[in-house]
């Protein structure tokens, strides 16, 4: 006969529940403990860029030789756009 499925157990795996930020605010400061990297999925999301093909296509050439995501090149040029301001 096969063992019954413990539900608590399974609890553990659960999202962490988000606060509001009025409890944020209320709750002591404490200071910060080391943990594991948390298991909860990254947060990513999406945007269409609308321009001549190209600036496109110049840009797809440009991650596709440094073997980049697209995501990975815009971050590298705004960071070196901010850094030279």
């Amino acid at each position: 006969m096969p063992k019954s499925l413990d539900l608590d157990r399974l609890k553990k795996f659960e999202p962490a529940p988000d606060m509001r930020s009025e409890e944020r605010s209320t709750a002591p400061s404490e200071p910060p403990v080391e943990r594991w990297p948390s298991r909860e999925a990254n947060i990513d999301g999406q945007i269409s860029i609308k321009g001549p093909m190209t600036t496109i296509q110049r840009f797809k050439a440009m991650c596709k030789d440094d073997r980049r995501t697209y995501a990975d090149m815009l971050d590298i040029l705004m960071n070196h756009f901010e850094n030279h301001r």
